[in-house]
């Protein structure tokens, strides 16, 4: 069956890292490589389902329950199974990996506390009726 994986987690949590060692068979679309506006994602990943792309993950931050809900509902339209993963990883090991990587496209070192403070402030936590498997990952 068809599946979307939506990601949910802070920035440093390991979505990223998660995608290229075990969802490498998966179409990734991330705000990090663009597009940037939520909107522009929407398209690029409705265009994805459009094609009958088989395995999509969505490698975002993800705080909001409505942006998930948008992703689902596009999904279960044309009939793919949905599955969240909740990266519910401490933010002193968010800070580190974040202090470390140096290659991150979006979010340098300096800027990572506000990044961290507005999803903590933001996140709405996944809950099971949003999909059909709840994953949380510690």
């Amino acid at each position: 069956m068809n599946e979307v994986v939506i990601l949910v987690g802070p920035p440093g949590a390991g979505k990223t890292r998660y995608c290229r060692t075990r969802l490498r068979a998966y179409t990734r679309v991330s705000q990090d490589e663009g597009p940037r506006r939520f909107e522009s994602l929407v398209r690029r990943y409705e265009g994805l389902l459009d094609e009958g792309a088989e395995r999509i993950v969505i490698d975002r931050t993800n705080p909001w329950r409505w942006q998930r809900e948008r992703f689902a509902e596009a999904a279960r339209e044309r009939g793919y199974r949905v599955r969240i993963i909740h990266f519910d990883v401490p933010r002193e090991v968010c800070e580190r990996r974040i202090r470390d990587r140096t290659d991150h496209p979006t979010l340098p070192p300096e800027r990572m506390h506000e990044a961290l403070d507005r999803f903590e402030t933001a996140l709405e936590p996944p809950t099971k009726g949003e999909s059909d498997v709840l994953q949380v990952r510690h």
